[in-house]
């Protein structure tokens, strides 16, 4: 017979933003669209988008319609509150071209080594 459990692993439950709202309604105003209209573009239900208005956390395929969306039209900045400045990050990290890179160590492009 096997030993009995010694440990109770607690995982603390995920915080959503509070600010979530006040995101989404950003979101839906930098895209220039109507509430309805974001809800057909999330192909959600407008009593779903409302709920996520008044304080409800969408489930994890409704985030992932939703960062989509963002991101397909540019936008999340709006629902991630460093995006923009991630994404500069990122491109100063990157090399202008693969002979710069080659040159930081980051490419071996096979040449003479």
């Amino acid at each position: 017979m096997g030993r009995l459990q010694q440990h109770v692993y607690h995982t603390a439950p995920p915080r959503f933003p509070p600010d979530f709202p006040e995101r989404l309604d950003r979101l839906r105003g930098e895209a220039g669209l109507s509430w309805r209209a974001l809800a057909r573009a999330l192909r959600v239900d407008a009593r779903t988008l409302r709920r996520w208005r008044t304080g409800t956390a969408p489930g994890s395929g409704h985030l992932y319609r939703l960062f989509v969306f963002a991101l397909e039209r540019g936008l999340l900045h709006c629902l991630l509150p460093d995006a923009a400045g991630a994404s500069t990050r990122l491109e100063e990290r990157r090399p202008a071209s693969p002979r710069d890179a080659d040159r930081a160590g980051g490419l071996n492009t096979g040449g003479d080594s």
